[in-house]
């Protein structure tokens, strides 16, 4: 110090680094059983966690300021080595060379690089080629998962697939699995699966029912222009899908080129040409979209020859749709029903969850587009006023998600549906998504069940989407800890919903933080280039939004019908954007703006 040209200002910066270090290892030992807890892999992890708790409950940018003042570093990219760097800079103010430093073995920025880069190996699979963030895309139902949309999907350069278990069945999942493994072998790619566990069923309700009306959309492109026809089935009775009932007599008299006309039930006159007539099944076309309902009225003909005359069949009753606007009540109830028929009332199947809600708690609804506080609590559920809409009235409809921020929540076991996905990505996936963490119990309720299993190298990706998850995420971590390979995901959606969409911009950097100070592999979820995944076209804030992700180790899309447009565009920023940053860390390679510069 006696070196330092202010070796006074040296003096109080090097105190104050000096008290950060004693607060991480208070923090160290106050975390002590937890990180004995920790896999022998992870104790290092353990211990840098504990430290980075440490260092985050300070007010450090005073200090930050004023060590950059002097060229030293600022601590803002301490997290995977926090006790390395403290030291680090407590020597140089103390005027001690690097030489005396080089025998101490700690945690450096080189070993926490490893670490992290091998449990992010060990989750997803060898690293990808010319770029190290992985590109994870969700799988579309069976039906669409052929081997040609597996070949684009990789060719695209996706590394996972994500299948959703709130959606099919494990006959359905393993079809697509197998496709995708299959086409990634043949391309020399590991093409790892990741199974998504439904979790509890946070959706609403509406037992009430209307008349079913069945739309059927054109098939357009992003300008509007029409790419072929809807196409329909003739059936006498509706059982599901395109299907339109029509009188079963003349099913086996309809021929190729006969006209079906009506006007549907939004009031346009529509036109349906028979297309295939044979073996039972006839199908019609029709160049517009369309809106069906039973007892419209059907015309039957023949060039210029009227063959018939009658009514659309019998469609199934469906949910009907609320309107809600501010200053509305509604009940919410595990029913869906109450006494009072001008009432309306949501059905939320979950009566252990509903019992935990308190009145002045809020109820978010349709990804926060209705947002209402519980009045009361009572034998017939919970009577909510709403507060706020993004739309006054809001149509509601059925199946809508639901959330409860401001409650304490969690099942603490596993549904039937949860078990199926469980026991299917055991035996066919590599890993397991876990939905809905708010503790360190639901880590623990999965990881034991995958230890008990013994799927070596089985992981466990740990969906942050909760407000409990935020509150309780240390000891999450530090659970996680006990396990491997783990991994964790930035659900954004539902975290924006629980959260609110403002705090969402600095979650996601601090959920960032804490995934390198404890080495796991993040996932950056929700939306990537959702516009390109369904239209083909992005918007300026999604490719801002795709630039920001490769701060994590792996970006998920979406499905959609341009999801292979929406992967080779990711991998395209990621690898761009690699060249300049690394996590926080910018990266200064050469400028072609600064080259033209004369």
């Amino acid at each position: 110090m006696a070196n330092h040209p202010n070796p006074d200002r040296a003096q109080a910066l090097r105190a104050g680094v000096l008290a950060l270090l004693e607060a991480t290892r208070e923090e160290e030992q106050a975390r002590r059983a937890s990180i004995d807890a920790a896999l022998p892999g992870h104790r290092a992890s353990a211990v840098n966690l504990a430290h980075y708790l440490g260092l985050r409950k300070r007010d450090l940018h005073r200090l930050q300021l004023d060590l950059c003042a002097v060229g030293l570093s600022s601590l803002g990219r301490c997290e995977g080595h926090v006790h390395d760097l403290l030291l680090r800079v407590s020597a140089w103010l103390a005027g001690e060379r690097e030489e005396a430093m080089a025998g101490r073995a700690r945690l450096d920025r080189a070993q926490a690089e490893r670490i992290l880069h091998a449990n992010t190996r060990a989750l997803f699979g060898p690293r990808p080629p010319e770029r190290h963030v992985y590109i994870m895309v969700t799988a579309p139902d069976a039906a669409e998962a052929d081997a040609k949309w597996a070949d684009a999907l990789l060719a695209a350069g996706a590394d996972l697939l994500r299948i959703n278990g709130a959606h099919q069945s494990p006959a359905e999942w393993a079809a697509v699995a197998a496709t995708f493994k299959a086409r990634a072998a043949a391309c020399g790619k590991a093409g790892r699966i990741v199974v998504d566990l439904p979790g509890p069923k946070l959706r609403t309700e509406i037992r009430q029912t209307e008349p079913g009306v069945l739309h059927f959309p054109r098939c357009k492109d992003a300008a509007g222009r029409t790419l072929a026809p809807t196409v329909l089935e003739l059936v006498g009775q509706y059982r599901c899908g395109a299907q339109m009932p029509v009188p079963p007599q003349w099913i086996p008299q309809l021929e190729a080129g006969d006209v079906l006309v009506l006007t549907d039930a939004g009031g346009r006159q529509r036109r349906l040409e028979v297309s295939v007539c044979g073996a039972g099944a006839v199908q019609v076309q029709c160049d517009r979209s369309l809106y069906i309902a039973a007892g419209l009225p059907l015309v039957w003909r023949r060039g210029a020859r009227r063959m018939g005359k009658a009514e659309v069949g019998a469609l199934p009753e469906q949910p009907r749709s609320v309107r809600l606007a501010a200053g509305d009540s509604f009940l919410l109830n595990e029913s869906g029903l109450c006494g009072d028929p001008a009432m309306t009332v949501l059905a939320f199947p979950e009566p252990e969850m509903l019992s935990k809600v308190q009145a002045g708690e809020r109820v978010v609804l349709d990804d926060g587009r209705l947002v209402a506080l519980v009045q009361t609590t009572g034998p017939q559920g919970l009577s909510c006023r709403v507060k706020r809409v993004a739309k006054s009235p809001l149509r509601l409809r059925s199946g809508k998600g639901i959330a409860f921020p401001d409650s304490a929540l969690s099942l603490g076991q596993l549904g039937p549906q949860d078990e199926a996905a469980l026991g299917f990505a055991l035996e066919h996936a590599d890993a397991v998504g876990v939905s809905f963490v708010t503790g360190a119990q639901d880590v623990a309720l999965v990881g034991e069940r995958i230890r008990r299993a013994g799927r070596a190298g089985f992981g466990m990706i740990l969906k942050l989407e909760t407000r409990g998850a935020v509150s309780n995420l240390a000891d999450i971590l530090f659970e996680a800890l006990k396990y491997e390979p783990v991994g964790l995901m930035i659900a954004r959606g539902d975290l924006a919903v629980e959260l609110s969409f403002e705090r969402l911009a600095e979650m996601q950097e601090e959920l960032l933080w804490f995934g390198e100070a404890c080495h796991l592999p993040v996932v950056w979820a929700t939306q990537v280039l959702d516009s390109v995944a369904h239209s083909g076209l992005p918007t300026r804030a999604e490719v801002t939004d795709a630039a920001m992700s490769m701060r994590a180790e792996c970006v998920m899309l979406n499905k959609g019908p341009f999801i292979a447009e929406a992967t080779r565009m990711l991998a395209d920023i990621i690898r761009k954007m690699e060249a300049h940053q690394y996590k926080k860390r910018a990266l200064y390679r050469p400028l072609a703006v600064a080259r033209r510069a004369r």
